[in-house]
């Protein structure tokens, strides 16, 4: 069972997820939110545009990402709309859609 899947208290214990996008005009950060969406995150993230915070950006890049998004999830960073790894660290199953 997925960490954020329940608590002791019985409710949703949802992950930190933070969506780091060159823009709206970015492509793979609308499949990302879409993914999320889908997937029972709706609301469940927050969008960092990284062109308006210059330190972000240059941080982002000095750690090797050079694609956008960036996707953060409870403090993992991944590059790119990339399913396996959202599947990964989220644990949601493949075919999992509340």
């Amino acid at each position: 069972m997925p960490l954020w899947a329940s608590t002791a208290r019985g409710g949703p214990l949802l992950p930190s997820i933070t969506i780091y996008s060159t823009g709206p005009a970015c492509q793979p950060c609308k499949a990302v939110y879409r993914w999320l969406d889908k997937h029972g995150f709706k609301g469940a993230y927050s969008i960092v545009i990284s062109p308006d915070n210059p330190e972000l950006a240059a941080e982002l890049k000095a750690q090797g990402f050079l694609q956008s998004p960036v996707v953060e999830i409870d403090g993992l960073r991944f590059g790119g709309f990339d399913t396996k790894e959202l599947l990964r660290i989220l644990g949601v199953e493949p075919n999992f859609i509340p």
